[in-house]
């Protein structure tokens, strides 16, 4: 029922290629060289949206959504659909968050993917009740199996994989996951962490594992293709110990790959796991009770078959990519019902 075209503002970047090899049509509308800003993406995305007679625009970021508002006072039959993704309202930029107050009224539907980031942003921007609805986020269950490639590729060998699948920033609390580290290695556990992904932190995480003496031990394998099929299925233990979510769709993945999980009480985590049932939870920066939590995971084995199995279990009903889509096409239908 509908046909799709993705914009991006910035580099298409790595997700954008494995769209394109998907056979979805990418389009970039932003100047992509470092300290250059154009003020003016949103008349190339009018341009667009003229060419191709498109009827809604869905954003999925701050400029996404102020481009595509700017579009609507130009082309006034436009429907905007915006989904807010940052989870740490109202601790963001003041000026993203007076952009997205500003703007956001002139979207015609608005999305939380969480009942906990729902409640964050309808107080934050003083929504009244039903105009801020939730899609929970959507995952595909892989079918992969093939734990031995990607260990042999990092150099696990017959230690213990204690991963995570997260963007090198600020939020995914990477620092923290090295003094965890530190503390697992001198509990006498035989481990390898390895962080799959890459972002603007590396070289201060590399310096910091340095200082750690953990060169052995800590691995930044860098961006994987499909890491949930990829580098996933190779981890005996997923670890995320972030500061702030919205919902963490690698979340889901891990519970879908029937992994013990040790994550931290953020967003919408606590609404998705129940602790000492299907997976561990810790306040985040908490680094003494994380270092606990894998410390109780790696010891009992039992413990952590149950916690993975059940994990794998929930995540089944109401999680997948098909619940996620079909809410959104029935918004879609809805803003011209």
């Amino acid at each position: 029922r509908f046909n799709v075209v993705v914009c991006h503002l910035k580099h298409r970047g790595h997700i954008g290629d494995e769209i394109v090899k998907e056979g979805s049509e990418v389009i970039g509308i932003g100047t992509p060289q470092p300290g250059n800003v154009d003020y003016f993406t949103f008349t190339k995305l009018l341009r667009i949206l003229h060419e191709r007679q498109i009827d809604v625009v869905h954003t999925h970021t701050t400029h996404g959504l102020v481009d595509a508002a700017l579009c609507k006072l130009f082309k006034p039959g436009l429907k905007i659909v915006n989904t807010f993704h940052f989870g740490n309202y109202p601790h963001t930029r003041p000026r993203l968050l007076w952009l997205e107050v500003i703007f956001s009224r002139l979207a015609d539907r608005l999305v939380a993917v969480g009942g906990v980031q729902r409640r964050q942003i309808a107080k934050v921007f003083r929504f009244p009740d039903g105009r801020l609805e939730t899609v929970r986020n959507g995952i595909v269950f892989s079918t992969a199996h093939d734990r031995q490639s990607f260990r042999e590729r990092i150099g696990t060998g017959d230690r213990l994989l204690i991963g995570t699948i997260a963007t090198l920033i600020k939020q995914k609390g990477l620092f923290d996951l090295l003094d965890v580290a530190r503390r697992i290695v001198d509990a006498g556990h035989r481990v390898q962490f390895v962080v799959v992904g890459e972002g603007h932190l590396r070289p201060a995480l590399e310096a910091r594992r340095a200082e750690l003496g953990l060169d052995d031990t800590v691995v930044f394998p860098g961006w994987v293709t499909s890491a949930a099929d990829v580098a996933l299925p190779a981890f005996d233990i997923f670890f995320q110990p972030s500061l702030w979510e919205a919902m963490s769709v690698v979340i889901l993945e891990a519970m879908a790959c029937e992994k013990p999980i040790v994550a931290t009480r953020v967003g919408e985590t606590p609404e998705i796991l129940e602790h000492g049932v299907d997976g561990l939870m810790v306040d985040a920066g908490d680094v003494d009770g994380m270092a606990a939590a894998l410390n109780q995971v790696i010891a009992d084995r039992a413990l952590a078959g149950r916690l993975a199995a059940a994990a794998k279990e929930k995540v089944q009903h109401g999680y997948s990519v098909q619940d996620m889509t079909s809410r959104y096409e029935r918004i879609y239908a809805e803003l011209f019902g």
